[in-house]
């Protein structure tokens, strides 16, 4: 597939799909049931984030964070490429695991963005197969980029455990598996930032 990866057009198409899965992925964590993303997160870990904090963090930062790890991976100079493509690969998988995938399988439901996750593994396989030779091209780039990509995602519940402990007033009971989420957690998202 390399070879095609110099046509302009399909590295725009792929450029394309990349950002709107981000935006659905991010929308659904955003608007979706059980959203938003940082109340359920912080529910999980007794925290009561406020949107002013979550909202920029977890859906801006997040989005643009992954924009630009996409860009870079796909059109970007080919001594970043291997390492972000790693981290994209990295932070689809972890993201869909850990995020999703497991917190559902343990009783925390709902979790939004669970929906959009098989469009991240379908893009971190494709991935691999379309960008393998820039993969190969540095390889230990690559596994650093996939180590980051997977830390990211599985340092946010303990990160924000830290932050239970830091912000005492913050602190809530925390939500129980396979309980509905605790209405503290799931009240409407504030209008303003």
């Amino acid at each position: 597939m390399d070879a095609a990866l110099n046509s302009v057009p399909l590295i725009a198409l792929i450029l394309l799909v990349d950002f709107a899965i981000t935006f659905s992925h991010s929308y659904q964590e955003w608007r979706g049931l059980g959203a938003p993303i940082w109340r359920n997160f912080g529910a999980i870990v007794g925290v009561d984030i406020p949107d002013r904090w979550g909202f920029p963090i977890f859906t801006v930062l997040l989005t643009v964070s992954l924009f630009a790890i996409g860009f870079v991976g796909i059109i970007g100079p080919l001594r970043w490429s291997a390492f972000a493509l790693g981290a994209l690969i990295g932070a689809r998988l972890s993201d869909t695991l850990i995020s999703h995938v497991l917190l559902y399988g343990v009783g925390y439901r709902p979790n939004p963005g669970l929906s959009s996750t098989p469009l991240y593994v379908l893009e971190a396989l494709f991935i691999v197969w379309a960008f393998q030779p820039r993969l190969a091209a540095n390889p230990s780039s690559a596994k650093a980029g996939l180590v980051l990509g997977i830390l990211a995602f599985v340092l946010v519940l303990p990160g924000l455990w830290l932050v239970r402990q830091a912000m005492p007033a913050w602190k809530r009971s925390p939500w129980p598996r396979w309980q509905p989420m605790p209405s503290w957690a799931s009240r409407q998202v504030e209008a303003s930032f």
